[in-house]
C-alpha cells in the first residue's frame, strides 16, 4: 500500500482540504494535535507533540519522519496548502524508479539567493546565511549552483538512504536553528543536503497532482 500524509497543527491555522480524487490501495493520512479534527477520507492519526513548541516545528517533524505513521514503503506528502485534484497513481509509478520526488522553486534557483530572500522578506538573521557558506567551503558545496527545491509536495520511497537523508535533515534543523527552535527553511536544508547525499532524484509538477491555495483560506497561492 502507498500512502499520502499530510498535517494539521495549531486551531483554525489551516484547512484540512479532502481530496478531489481518491485512489484505491492508498492510506490517505492527516496528522495533527486537534482531536476534534474529521475528515470522510484522511484517517486522522492525533500527535500532541507536547515537546515541540513551535508549530511549523511539528510539521518540519512529520514532513522528515514519515514512516513514523505508516507501514506504506512508498509515501507522498502534502503541505495542508494543497488539495488532490487528481490520480496520485502516476506519482507513486516515478517512485518506483526513484527515491525521492521533488518540486523545483519556482523563483530561485540556487541556495544563495534563497537565503538571501530569507534575509530581505521574512528577517532573518544574516548568521545562518553565514553558517551555510562555512558548512558548504568545508563540503565542497557550490551555494550558486542551479538547483533549489521547494517541499510542497515531497515523494519517498523507504531506502536507506532516505532514512539517512531525512534523519540529517532533521540534525541540521536542530543545528540551524536557535532557542530550541528548528531552522526557518527546511527547503534550505533539504536543498543543500541533496548535494550531499546519494538519492535517485525525480522533479515533479505539483500542478500534475494538487492545487495550491493560501495557508488557511480557499484563496489560490500564486505558485
Amino acid at each position: 500500500m502507498d500512502a499520502v500524509i499530510t498535517y494539521i497543527f495549531g486551531k483554525d491555522k489551516e484547512v484540512l482540504r479532502e481530496p478531489l480524487t481518491v485512489d484505491d490501495g492508498v492510506e490517505y493520512i492527516c496528522v495533527t494535535d486537534q482531536k476534534n479534527l474529521q475528515s470522510n477520507v484522511w484517517k486522522i492519526k492525533y500527535d500532541a507533540m507536547h515537546e515541540v513548541s513551535c508549530l511549523r516545528d511539528k510539521m518540519v517533524y512529520v514532513k522528515y519522519n514519515p514512516f513514523k505513521y505508516t507501514n506504506a514503503d512508498r509515501i507522498c506528502v502534502i503541505d495542508g496548502t494543497l488539495q488532490i485534484t487528481k490520480s496520485l497513481k502516476p506519482f507513486f509509478n516515478k517512485l518506483s524508479t526513484s527515491e525521492m520526488l521533488i518540486k523545483l522553486h519556482p523563483q530561485r534557483n540556487n541556495l544563495y539567493d534563497e537565503l538571501q530572500a530569507w534575509e530581505h522578506i521574512r528577517g532573518t538573521d544574516e548568521s545562518i546565511r553565514l553558517k551555510y557558506m562555512v558548512m558548504a567551503d568545508c563540503d565542497g558545496i557550490n551555494l550558486d549552483n542551479n538547483f533549489l527545491v521547494e517541499s510542497c509536495i515531497v515523494g519517498y520511497s523507504k531506502t536507506k538512504h532516505v532514512l539517512k537523508l531525512c534523519y540529517r535533515i532533521l540534525q541540521y534543523m536542530r543545528f540551524l536553528g536557535d532557542n530550541n527552535k528548528f531552522a526557518d527553511s527546511n527547503q534550505c536544508v533539504l536543498t543543500y543536503l541533496l548535494q550531499k547525499h546519494t538519492i535517485i532524484l525525480d522533479i515533479i509538477n505539483q500542478s500534475s497532482y494538487a492545487t495550491r491555495y493560501k495557508h488557511g483560506t480557499w484563496q489560490l497561492a500564486d505558485r
